[in-house]
């Protein structure tokens, strides 16, 4: 999700863009001090979510947001409750307090930003992908990929009964798989979320293959995960 920073304060623009750059869903496309100069940005650029102060010099947060498109998404960032309720009045995805320190609250808000991204989405997920083996097109069901792999120049996509190999990079392949079913938990490994069997602290298993967790992508892991 491409997103942005409003907030005339430099110093808790900086932690929110420190928060922004661990979570490997968003990316920052920029950060404004000054809400007048975001108005014309916002109003140009394709930007899925906006990080927004609600006190700020010539415009505030409030009225910003009257002129925000109704597809991006907001979380506003305060110092003070007072604004909350007339925050959800606009129907802001979370609210959160300054100092935002705590990046398991932040995740929990940016979480629900991506799911009410993706419930806005016109386009139906696929339910299936063409990977070329020899000189044949095959489709893959994508409810049975387990796992994709790095592999070189190449990278492997597993299956309950075969591996294909497939000239590309995860990074490539990550980006055309639909995100409510996989998830990047390593730079070699994107796995089907519904394949994993079981997780402790640094691997997951899908079938009886062992998966490296990095800690870039622990937390964003675990924030996807249903637990009871």
């Amino acid at each position: 999700m491409k997103c942005v920073i409003i907030d005339d304060d430099p110093i808790a623009a900086t932690v929110i863009e420190g928060l922004v750059a661990k979570t490997p869903f968003l990316e920052l496309s920029h950060s404004f001090g000054d809400p007048l100069e975001a108005v014309e940005y916002l109003n140009e650029a394709g930007v899925d979510l906006v990080f927004l102060d609600i006190e700020m010099p010539k415009l505030s947060g409030l009225d910003l947001m009257k002129v925000l498109s109704e597809q991006q998404k907001v979380i506003v960032t305060s110092s003070k409750k007072d604004y909350a309720l007339d925050a959800f009045d606009f129907n802001v995805v979370d609210y959160l307090l300054k100092p935002v320190t705590d990046y398991a609250r932040f995740l929990k808000a940016v979480n629900k930003a991506k799911e009410a991204n993706h419930t806005v989405q016109t386009t139906p997920t696929p339910g299936n992908v063409f990977v070329k083996v020899d000189s044949l097109l095959v489709s893959l069901d994508l409810e049975e990929i387990l796992y994709v792999e790095a592999f070189g120049d190449y990278i492997k996509i597993h299956t309950q009964n075969k591996a294909y190999v497939v000239y590309s990079t995860l990074k490539a392949v990550e980006s055309k798989l639909p995100n409510e079913l996989f998830q990047r938990v390593h730079r070699s490994y994107v796995i089907n979320l519904k394949k994993v069997s079981n997780i402790d602290h640094g691997n997951l298993q899908v079938n009886d293959k062992i998966i490296p967790i990095s800690n870039s992508y622990r937390e964003a892991l675990m924030g996807r995960l249903n637990m009871l």
